[in-house]
């Protein structure tokens, strides 16, 4: 089977599994029962937490969003991370814009310095993500972008709920000032998020802010602008957000992801050969490296 075709396959399984705990009370029910059954299962193996990072959990359990600096959140590593994060916007920054509005750095770019793939793998980072979610977590590296200031709405840019899983843990980082013109992460509050996707009888996809206004007051939605190193730590499959258009400059950010082991939607992977995986693992240990997606483990043991 073609690498095409095989994504073509895992996409609409992914639909049809959403579409069945969304709308079949039984399969709901039942997804329920084994999610909350591996919650249990590992509570009494959770990492300890100090009092800080506890708040902190606290807080996304009450709201699902937590906005911090990464000065405050003081994980390890951060220096390091900011040094490598530096370098890869300067170079995005001299690059041209490109269609759809979203520059990337390359693959070779974004592992050559591990560091910064590697940073919510530090061993509390792993156990704030692992307390938050009631369970063993998968991480899936970096994602470092310049949104460009065209002030088009498409794609993330629009309303939307994260379907990978019942919950996920990100941390979007600025890399530049972002003001409200700059593009800032928006959001619907927890408890209005649920009220607008039973409204819209929502389960995947994007809706625009027309059809949201009509559903839920433009009074009501919230930003996040901050200076550069605001961290928004969010789990977005609880929020209705978006990216929200940069009009006036550009917007540069990283983002890290952590979902269970048992997601409900497989997550795609931007491709990587097996030097690539063999560097982006680099040092880490066994329980680390578990916590990577299993193609990318197979490609690192090689």
């Amino acid at each position: 089977m073609s690498v095409s075709v095989s994504k073509h396959v895992g996409r609409l399984a992914n639909r049809a599994k959403r579409q069945a705990i969304a709308s079949v009370p039984p399969v709901r029910r039942m997804a329920r029962y084994r999610h909350d059954r591996r919650v249990r299962r590992y509570a009494s193996r959770l990492p300890p937490l100090s009092a800080e990072d506890a708040a902190v959990v606290s807080r996304l359990r009450a709201d699902a969003i937590h906005v911090t600096t990464l000065g405050e959140l003081a994980l390890p590593g951060t220096a390091e991370l900011c040094e490598g994060l530096e370098r890869l916007a300067t170079a995005l920054a001299s690059r041209p814009p490109l269609p759809g509005g979203t520059v990337r750095p390359s693959m070779d770019e974004l592992v050559a310095d591990p560091r910064v793939w590697q940073f919510g793998l530090s061993e509390r980072m792993l156990a704030i993500a692992e307390n938050y979610l009631g369970m063993p977590a998968r991480y899936y590296g970096a994602d470092v972008r310049r949104e460009i200031a065209d002030g088009e709405a498409h794609d993330v840019r629009q309303w939307h709920r994260d379907i990978e899983d019942r919950s996920t843990l990100k941390i979007l980082v600025w890399l530049n000032d972002v003001d409200e013109d700059g593009g800032p992460f928006a959001y619907i509050p927890v408890d209005r998020s649920q009220e607008v996707v039973d409204r819209l009888h929502y389960v995947a996809g994007f809706v625009s802010d027309a059809r949201m206004r009509q559903v839920e007051p433009e009074q009501e939605w919230r930003t996040c602008p901050g200076p550069r190193w605001t961290a928004v730590m969010a789990d977005n499959c609880r929020l209705v957000h978006r990216a929200t258009p940069p009009r006036a400059r550009d917007r540069y950010s990283v983002t890290f992801t952590w979902t269970s082991r048992h997601p409900v939607k497989t997550m795609p992977q931007a491709p990587m050969t097996d030097a690539q995986a063999r560097r982006a693992s680099a040092g880490l240990t066994a329980r680390q490296l578990a916590c990577l997606p299993p193609a990318l483990q197979k490609q690192a043991r090689r």
